[in-house]
């Protein structure tokens, strides 16, 4: 690391040998693709839960249909009649799917994070060992 002076900031700069620097970057690519699992397991973290939420509700309001109705499900851009069962038993299955992947997506972030702060905190080492 060397201080300088950039436009009146007090600057600091590391000073890596060949085989330093490439375990640097090596560093900086994993925090960074650390970063980018957590971002798309929080975004299909969220998917699933809507889709939970979603299945759940609609089994809700096909809870209180009679038994023996006939409901219609749409395929496509047709719709087809199914008897309720039918249709009550593919709305819980997608509900106990979504739930299931949801929690496996949790503890998956959960795993994640701490991964990120070890890799952080490995990072920082480097640096403050690197510092002149």
């Amino acid at each position: 690391l060397e201080r300088g002076h950039l436009g009146g900031k007090s600057t600091m700069m590391l000073s890596l040998e060949d085989g330093e620097m490439a375990t640097f970057q090596e560093l900086q690519a994993n925090l960074q693709r650390g970063h980018r699992e957590q971002q798309s397991v929080s975004a299909n973290s969220r998917i699933r839960a809507r889709e939970e939420k979603m299945a759940s509700v609609t089994l809700v309001g096909l809870n209180e249909l009679p038994e023996g109705t006939r409901v219609h499900t749409q395929l496509g851009k047709a719709f087809l009649t199914q008897p309720l069962a039918e249709v009550k038993a593919t709305m819980q299955a997608r509900v106990v799917s979504a739930a299931k992947d949801l929690t496996m997506l949790i503890e998956k972030k959960a795993y994640l994070d701490g991964k990120v702060i070890q890799l952080e905190q490995e990072a920082q080492e480097f640096i403050k060992a690197h510092l002149k």
